[in-house]
């Protein structure tokens, strides 16, 4: 009679099933360590946009004695437009399409990533360079996005009554609240403003 061979080579079930669950936390473990680091650079890559952005915006006023003015534009996106179109040189403080020798670019479309609306998506665009230095007129809708495919939220002056200009991003989620007129006191923070960038914004938290 043969002996079962207690010194067998190979493994169980029970052990397959083990290292099958251990390389699935450590691949999770390995995930979300991975997401966590990407988020951080993104979140990061976004507040040096709006440095950025801010920069422009003062070299712009410098100009033009003020900032660009989106009264007449009640579309966030049609404010995003105008942000970048201001900045890029093709339109004057009020909006309005620059017609003779186009005055300085502040913002060189390389820079940041543009978008543009496709249906309801915002999908990638590029601009040729040939535009911004030769002076041609531009009348595309195009918006400069923030890492997560939004257009950076832009408003002068603020509808809610603070001084200055409304300038962030909404974060991961692609949400936020809107504050179409003036504040009387600080609005409670929502959850959809927790990501924001800067966190102060849209409420002056």
């Amino acid at each position: 009679m043969n002996c079962p061979n207690s010194n067998r080579k190979g493994f169980t079930l029970v052990e397959l099933l083990v290292v099958i669950i251990i390389i699935g936390i450590l691949a999770g473990i390995t995930f979300t360590g991975a997401s966590y680091v990407f988020t951080v650079q993104e979140e990061k890559k976004a507040r040096g946009e709006i440095e950025a952005l801010q920069l422009a915006l003062e070299q712009f006023k410098n100009e033009f004695g003020r900032y660009p003015e989106t009264t007449q534009n009640s579309d966030p996106n049609n404010r995003s437009s105008l942000l970048f179109l201001a900045l890029s040189g093709f339109a004057d403080e009020f909006g309005k399409p620059i017609e003779d020798e186009r005055n300085r670019n502040f913002l060189p479309a390389d820079t940041f990533t543009l978008g543009k609306m496709d249906g309801s998506e915002i999908v990638d665009y590029s601009i040729d360079s040939a535009v911004l230095v030769q002076g041609k007129q531009f009348d595309e809708e195009v918006f400069i996005v923030d890492p997560w495919t939004s257009p950076y939220q832009y408003e002068y002056p603020r509808a809610d009554g603070h001084n200055g200009y409304l300038l962030f991003s909404k974060g991961p989620d692609g949400d936020s609240s809107t504050f179409n007129s003036e504040l009387t006191d600080t609005p409670e923070k929502a959850g959809v403003d927790m990501d924001n960038i800067p966190p102060s914004e849209p409420g002056k938290w």
